[in-house]
């Protein structure tokens, strides 16, 4: 299977054969996590619930082997779940929380680009030593992941794909684990330490995020201040060359004696001018137009001043056509200058032409 289809053929198998069909429209699925098999093969983890306010908990979850197309395991919740023994019972409703606050368009966003980083991910999957450009995917899926997902689902993350989860570094702490009421002093300064150190990971976690970040926000800030240097740089050289040739023509002119053939020759150079730019403005994607027929069109045409006109089959339609439009790509940079008639009523009754 192609990756580009890897994780769209996972989804399409656990709704079709695992769910086989219910829960068409109230269904949601669990971000992907992968899974080890016996010997090296990966296979895709994922748990269903249900996208509503108080309806969050997973009510069905299964492991998927694309390569064969079939679900290699499928439970339903209704009886046992499969999250920690701390979590709210089987059958208790859940109200989802983010990790993070996102709007709805930047969960959209953030969300498929952890689609995308997933399909790259899964080739090397568990691989104990990364390279550093593998290293560097697994971190900014951990901080999208970790973005994404819901409060209340982080047990099932960890009860279906922990080692996953500990593989590209997500640490959440254990769940915790209700503890005697005869606890003694030991116990309660051991519960002490393992809070303080769990503290001083999330610190330390959230710090490597923020550099994360920062370093990404750099390199985009980078590449596209690279992209609009190059974009600009063969036009550049273009427009030095065009004033060049400008003042060599000037320069050449002006030693020359005023007569009408070479203020013809002149004309013909500087009407020149204008199909350099012309063509220049062509090699980078905008174009001139002007616009077929008479009727006005919004958008693509623009009215400097109207003529007024007795002839009703003249109304707003082009008189004048001052200066030609551009556009890029199907996109109007500048709208074509004309002045257009507009319908005046004749003062007295049988003058001009009612048509």
């Amino acid at each position: 299977m192609e990756s580009a289809d890897c994780l769209q053929e996972i989804e399409q198998l656990f709704r079709e054969q695992a769910l086989d069909g219910a829960y068409p429209e109230k269904a949601a699925l669990s971000l992907p996590v992968a899974v080890e098999l016996p010997g090296g093969k990966i296979a895709d983890a994922v748990f269903a619930y249900e996208e509503v306010s108080g309806r969050g908990r997973p009510f069905a979850w299964g492991k998927l082997d694309p390569a064969s197309q079939k679900p290699l395991l499928y439970a339903r919740c209704e009886v046992w779940d499969f999250a920690f023994p701390s979590s709210p019972a089987p059958g208790e409703a859940l109200e989802l929380t983010p990790c993070q606050p996102l709007s709805e368009e930047e969960r959209a966003d953030t969300l498929q680009e952890l689609r995308e980083l997933y399909e790259g991910l899964r080739g090397f999957a568990f691989a104990p030593s990364p390279a550093p450009g593998q290293q560097e995917l697994m971190d900014y899926y951990a901080v999208l992941f970790d973005m994404l997902v819901w409060q209340e689902h982080r047990s099932f993350y960890q009860a279906l794909a922990g080692p996953f989860l500990k593989w590209l570094g997500i640490d959440w702490g254990e769940e915790p684990q209700p503890k005697p009421e005869d606890a003694s002093g030991e116990d309660l300064a051991a519960a002490v330490r393992e809070l303080s150190a769990l503290f001083v990971r999330k610190i330390e976690t959230d710090r490597h995020k923020e550099k994360l970040f920062d370093r990404m926000h750099q390199e985009l800030q980078e590449y596209k201040n690279d992209l609009l240097d190059s974009l600009t740089r063969s036009m550049e050289g273009d427009i030095i060359k065009l004033i060049d040739d400008i003042e060599k023509t000037m320069e050449l002119y002006r030693s020359r004696q005023f007569t009408a053939d070479n203020f013809r020759r002149f004309l013909t150079l500087f009407e020149g001018v204008g199909t350099d730019l012309t063509d220049l403005l062509y090699r980078h994607g905008l174009e001139p137009f002007h616009q077929e027929g008479d009727e006005v069109v919004v958008g693509r045409q623009k009215i400097l001043a109207t003529l007024p006109t007795e002839k009703k089959s003249q109304d707003k339609k082009v008189a004048v056509r001052h200066a030609k439009g551009w556009e890029k790509n199907g996109k109007v940079i500048r709208p074509e200058r004309i002045s257009a008639y507009l319908y005046t009523p004749p003062q007295e009754s049988g003058t001009g032409d009612e048509t």
